[in-house]
């Protein structure tokens, strides 16, 4: 076999080798893409209601929420203020000069993606139904998944309230006893992750500082709005609460279950053993 004829028998061998089809690959992807489920819609009131966490919710609805309390003065012109409004920071400034930063970051998006991409993209983004996590429950408001427990020696109170439920997650923020209203930071405090002190080979042994969502995005402490911080926690969670001169306060997050909606095994017998034997 001549110098060619080798140097093609090798390249054809390594391509029979290769366990995955480039061209095959790319087609699988393109037809998965293209037949795929349209974004969910509003769960009915009885199967939302069953769900411990926070409805399906349309994201438009969400940004002219946060626009209604970011900006009480200013009336979104089109779906892009919309977004942009709810999701960026801007300048303050004249309503006037917020509308210019708008339509500046309009005209990037469109020379970058041109304009009947661009207004589709946010057209089809607001009207997607989201899980969304963060958002604060009315003061005072109670259900069987929103628990509040006063910190000892403080005029605030720890509230845990449900967040998105497919990701376990529990959100966290601080309120003032009395009145029931969300407030910033209210003391000097460090909150920490640690392990499951009833069952710590179950987690990783080691502890973390938390940090709030508006710390992790970049936001300023100063910058944060009045009774919006909040921390994102998980589900059986074990966390710590320090304050300089006074005692530590150790808690857990609730554990949200719902019947598995899992077929029993039938071809298995099963022990029968205690979950817990206490000394």
């Amino acid at each position: 076999m001549d110098r060619k004829k080798a140097k093609s028998s090798i390249r054809k061998n390594a391509r029979a080798e290769k366990p995955y089809d480039t061209a095959k690959r790319t087609r699988r992807r393109t037809s998965k893409s293209s037949t795929a489920p349209p974004p969910p819609s509003l769960p009915s009131s009885t199967s939302s209601s069953s769900l411990p966490g926070p409805p399906l919710t349309e994201f438009r609805k969400t940004c002219l929420d946060t626009i209604r309390e970011r900006y009480p003065d200013l009336e979104p012109r089109d779906d892009w203020d919309i977004l942009t409004l709810a999701t960026t920071p801007l300048r303050s400034g004249t309503t006037a000069e917020i509308y210019a930063q708008l339509d500046r970051a309009l005209a990037t998006r469109i020379k970058a993606h041109g304009e009947k991409e661009t207004r589709n993209n946010v057209r089809k983004l607001l009207d997607m139904h989201m899980e969304l996590t963060g958002v604060k429950p009315p003061p005072g408001s109670v259900d069987k998944f929103t628990f509040i427990r006063p910190i000892p020696d403080s005029r605030y109170s720890i509230r845990l309230f449900p967040g998105a439920f497919s990701d376990r997650q529990y959100c966290l923020d601080f309120v003032d006893t009395e009145s029931g209203k969300p407030v910033n930071s209210p003391f000097e405090y460090e909150l920490w992750a640690i392990p499951d002190p009833e069952a710590p080979w179950l987690s990783l042994p080691m502890s973390g500082k938390l940090h709030s969502i508006e710390c992790a995005h970049g936001i300023r402490q100063k910058d944060i709005l009045p009774g919006h911080e909040k921390f994102i926690l998980r589900d059986g969670q074990t966390c710590v609460l320090i304050r300089p001169g006074k005692r530590s306060l150790r808690f857990t997050v609730p554990v949200r279950e719902v019947e598995p909606d899992v077929k029993v095994d039938e071809s298995m017998d099963v022990l029968n053993l205690p979950r817990v034997v206490r000394f």
